[in-house]
């Protein structure tokens, strides 16, 4: 009895000892990382880190003002017009165009006379091409400097966008044309201060337009095409190119998934340039914007 006990033992444990290590057939084996290929984990980004990313973002989104000039922006509320619709949805877009411009300190106005200085338009197959739409000589473009002419033309894409833009001294008046400058005197985007020492001048946008192809529109929500509008007409601004590290409508045409309407970070990209001085410089707008967008990011997620 014993001695069968024994044996039974002793082919258990030899049993047991020859599957050490061998794993079964059906059983996959553990993936390796190849050697020379470094795990990183890289952790979340600091506010710091955030706002800097931000304010590099900013940057590239507005087009970038002339040596020694501020951001340009409507001085007073907006007429909008939108053409190339059917008159209800035309009516739509515009409504949420106004309702934009209030909530983000632009102000609209609703007078049914009033002159339109926000106009979109919706272009129609027979307009051809967007690459067609417009020329050097186009008399749309006669108001605009030939940096204005040449950045809208060098646009690519379903839409064409300009601000009409008037530079004026720091009070926001009109320069005085002085002698043998009559000729240029209309063309205020010429027009410059004379030193560093002077005041920062003022540039006011007079006007917008924001031509999209009707065609490309297909398959977009009114409220997307009109929050669209709103951000290429407020300020001058073109479609993000590469990476884009804040959702914006801005990418409405290029995302296959594209935001429902202004993100965050549109907010405060129109907001903070609305709320500072006229005379703000540059720098302060883009480190204003960033700053909201990280707050509003930082307020989001600890659900505030």
């Amino acid at each position: 009895m014993c001695r069968g006990l024994a044996l039974w033992a002793i082919a258990a444990v030899l049993a047991s000892t020859s599957s050490v290590g061998a794993a079964p057939p059906d059983t996959p084996k553990a993936k390796r990382v190849p050697e020379g290929e470094p795990i990183i984990v890289r952790p979340p980004p600091t506010e710091a880190e955030r706002k800097r990313e931000l304010r590099e973002f900013t940057r590239e989104v507005i087009r970038p003002p002339r040596m020694n000039q501020p951001v340009a922006k409507f001085f007073y509320p907006v007429c909008v017009a939108v053409l190339g619709l059917a008159p209800e949805d035309a009516e739509v877009v515009a409504a949420r165009i106004r309702e934009n411009a209030d909530a983000l300190g632009v102000g609209a106005e609703r007078e049914p006379g009033c002159v339109p200085t926000v106009r979109v338009a919706f272009m129609g197959p027979t307009a051809g091409p967007a690459a067609k739409w417009l020329g050097m000589d186009s008399p749309q473009l006669a108001h605009l400097a030939s940096y204005q002419r040449e950045r809208v033309l060098a646009e690519t894409g379903p839409v064409r966008a300009w601000n009409r833009i008037a530079v004026r001294d720091a009070t926001g008046q009109a320069f005085r044309p002085q002698l043998g400058d009559q000729l240029r005197f209309p063309t205020f985007t010429e027009i410059e201060p004379l030193s560093r020492t002077d005041p920062i001048v003022t540039t006011e946008i007079t006007g917008a337009a924001v031509l999209i192809a009707r065609d490309a529109a297909d398959g977009l929500t009114l409220g997307q095409l009109a929050d669209y509008a709103t951000m290429r007409a407020l300020l001058g601004t073109g479609s993000p190119e590469g990476r884009v590290p804040a959702p914006t409508i801005l990418t409405l045409f290029d995302d296959p998934a594209p935001p429902e309407g202004l993100t965050e970070f549109d907010r405060a990209l129109v907001r903070e340039l609305y709320d500072v001085s006229r005379n703000a410089k540059p720098r302060r707008v883009y480190n204003d914007i960033a700053r909201a967008a990280v707050a509003a990011e930082r307020s989001r997620r600890d659900g505030n």
